[in-house]
C-alpha cells in the first residue's frame, strides 16, 4: 500500500507542478516578448532565428512517449501556444532553458462484448465489460546530457468479466516507465545509457512490443544502450519482464531474463532493414532460447507497392531438449492511383513452426516472445504465433479526411498436426489429440475509426471467427463474435 501512496504522490506532484511551472514560464516571458527585440537573439526563444526549430514542433506522438522530442518547442513562446494541452509541453524551468520538463498523458475507454467466448466452451460464454486507462508522464531534462522520465498508469475493468479478469486488464496505479538516462556524442555517434523501468519495442512489434492493445501495457526493468549515427541505429538491453499485480506495486520477475541486440539501417530511400539477436532465459523451465532474425520494409521503386518481411530462427535448450524453431512473415500492399480515399490493399502471410514429435529430443515450436499479435493475427485475439500457418487479405479506405474504414480476412491452420493450436497469450488453445485436421478457422474484422481532432479519436469494430475443422473435431466449436467501442485522447 505504501508503494501505491508513493506513486500517487509522484503523479500528483507532476500534475500540480504543471500550472505552477507554466506560470513561472509565462513570468519569464515578460522579459522575452514575442516582438523579438534582439537581432542576434542567442537566448531569446521568441526571435525569428528560432523559426527552423519551431518548425519541428510539435513532434509526432509516439507509441512509447519517451521517444518524442519536444525540445524544439522550447522556441515557441507561451503567447503562441493554444490551450492547456500545448502549454504543458516543453516548460522551461530556468531562463536559459537548460532545465525543462514535458508533461503529457493519455486517457482511454473501451467497451468489449463477446459472444461464445472460448467457442462456446465456458458455462457463460456471452459477456461484456468496460475497460478504462489513464497514463500521465513527466520528462525532465537537465542540459543535453541528463534526463529522467516518469510515467504512471492506472487501468481498470468495470462490470466484471464472468470468466475473471485477464492479466492485461487491471493495474490500479503503478509506474509504467521510470528511468534515468545519460546522453552524449563521444565522437562516434549519439549514445545514451538508461537504467530503470522501460518499455521495449522493435521493428513492426511482431516479437517485442509494449502491447498497447492490452489495458495494462507491457514493460521491463533493467538497463540498456542506444546508439545512432547517420542511417545506423543500435539498441542493446538486459532486462527482466515486469509482472502486473492489480492491487500492489508491480515487480520484475527475476526468474526470467530478456536481453537483446537490435540493429537498424536506413541506408536506402526505399528500404529499412535490420538484424537482431534476442535472448530469453526462464529458470522455472530451465530454458535458454536465442532468437536470430532479419527484417526489411519499404517501397518498391517505380511502383505503388510496399512490403514488410521478417524471418527468425530460434536455438538453445529447454530442459533436456534442444531448440530448433523458426518463423517467417511477409506483407505486400498496393495503393491504387485514385483521386480520393487513399485506398490500400494488402496480402499477408505468417508461418511459425510447431513441434512434430514431443519425444524426439528437439523442441520445434516457435516461441512468440513478447508480441503484438493483435496487429497481424486477428483482432479477436484468438490465435498466437506458434505452430501456425496464416494468410490474410486487408484493405483500407478513407471515407472522409476524418473517417477511415479497414477490413481484414484471416485464415488459420496448424503448421504441424502433431502439435496443438496456440492462443494469443502463447498458451494452448486446443490440444493436439483427437484430430489430424489443420484448419483452425477463419476470421473477419471490420473497423471504423473517426478522428475528432488532433488529440481525440474513436473507433468501432466487429470481429467474427468461424470455427474450423480442428476445433469442430476436438470440442466446442461455436462461432465467436467480438464487438469493440473505443475512445482515446492523447496530450
Amino acid at each position: 500500500m505504501s508503494h501505491r501512496i508513493a506513486l500517487l504522490l509522484v503523479v500528483g506532484i507532476c500534475l500540480l507542478a504543471s500550472p505552477r511551472q507554466l506560470a513561472a514560464g509565462e513570468s519569464s516571458q515578460a522579459s522575452d516578448p514575442c516582438a523579438c527585440p534582439c537581432p542576434d537573439c542567442p537566448d531569446n526563444p521568441c526571435c525569428t532565428c528560432r523559426e527552423p526549430e519551431k518548425a519541428a514542433c510539435p513532434p509526432k506522438i509516439a507509441n512509447r512517449r519517451f521517444l518524442e522530442d519536444w525540445k524544439p518547442c522550447l522556441c515557441v513562446p507561451c503567447c503562441e501556444k493554444d490551450g492547456w494541452a500545448e502549454r504543458i509541453k516543453a516548460v522551461r524551468l530556468t531562463r536559459r532553458h537548460q532545465v525543462w520538463v514535458d508533461f503529457g498523458g493519455q486517457v482511454r475507454a473501451r467497451y468489449e462484448s463477446f459472444r461464445n467466448q472460448g467457442f462456446g466452451a465456458p458455462a457463460d460464454p456471452d459477456d461484456d465489460w468496460l475497460l478504462a486507462r489513464v497514463r500521465a508522464h513527466a520528462d525532465v531534462h537537465v542540459g543535453d546530457h541528463v534526463r529522467v522520465f516518469l510515467e504512471g498508469i492506472w487501468a481498470d475493468q468495470f462490470d466484471e468479466r464472468e470468466l475473471g479478469p485477464r492479466p492485461i486488464d487491471i493495474d490500479r496505479g503503478d509506474l509504467l516507465n521510470a528511468f534515468g538516462e545519460l546522453k552524449g556524442d563521444l565522437g562516434f555517434g549519439a549514445t545514451s545509457l538508461w537504467l530503470g523501468r522501460r518499455e521495449l519495442e522493435t521493428g513492426k512489434q511482431r516479437l517485442v512490443s509494449p502491447l498497447d492493445w492490452g489495458n495494462t501495457r507491457r514493460t521491463f526493468e533493467g538497463g540498456g544502450l542506444t546508439w545512432k549515427r547517420g542511417v545506423h541505429g543500435l539498441d542493446v538491453w538486459y532486462t527482466n519482464p515486469v509482472v502486473v499485480d492489480a492491487d500492489d506495486f508491480n515487480e520484475k520477475n527475476d526468474d526470467v531474463v530478456f536481453w537483446g541486440v537490435d540493429y537498424a539501417n536506413r541506408q536506402l530511400t526505399c528500404i529499412t532493414w535490420g538484424a537482431y539477436a534476442y535472448g530469453l532465459s526462464r529458470d522455472d523451465v530451465d530454458e535458454d532460447r536465442l532468437t536470430l532474425g532479419l527484417r526489411a520494409d519499404g517501397a518498391i521503386g517505380g511502383t505503388r507497392l510496399d512490403y514488410d518481411v521478417e524471418a527468425a530462427w530460434q536455438t538453445g535448450e529447454i530442459g533436456t531438449d534442444d531448440i530448433s524453431a523458426w518463423m517467417a512473415s511477409a506483407t505486400v500492399s498496393w495503393r491504387p492511383c485514385t483521386a480520393c480515399g487513399d485506398p490500400k490493399i494488402g496480402l499477408g502471410f505468417d508461418y511459425a513452426s510447431g513441434d512434430d514429435d514431443p519425444a524426439d529430443g528437439t523442441q520445434g515450436r516457435f516461441d512468440q516472445l513478447f508480441p503484438l499479435g493483435h496487429a497481424f493475427l486477428g483482432h479477436a485475439d484468438v490465435i498466437g504465433r506458434s505452430n501456425l500457418l496464416a494468410a490474410r487479405v486487408e484493405g483500407s479506405y478513407d471515407i472522409t479526411k476524418s473517417l477511415n474504414l479497414k477490413a481484414w480476412f484471416h485464415a488459420f491452420w496448424r503448421a504441424d498436426t502433431a502439435d496443438a493450436a496456440y492462443n494469443a497469450a502463447g498458451g494452448v488453445l486446443r490440444a493436439a489429440g483427437g484430430s489430424d485436421a489443420r484448419a483452425i478457422g477463419t476470421e473477419l474484422d471490420v473497423m471504423l475509426t473517426y478522428k475528432l481532432d488532433a488529440r481525440w479519436q474513436a473507433f468501432v469494430e466487429w470481429a467474427h471467427v468461424f470455427a474450423g475443422r480442428f476445433l469442430e473435431d476436438t470440442g466446442a466449436s461455436e462461432d465467436l463474435d467480438a464487438i469493440y467501442l473505443g475512445l482515446q485522447g492523447t496530450f
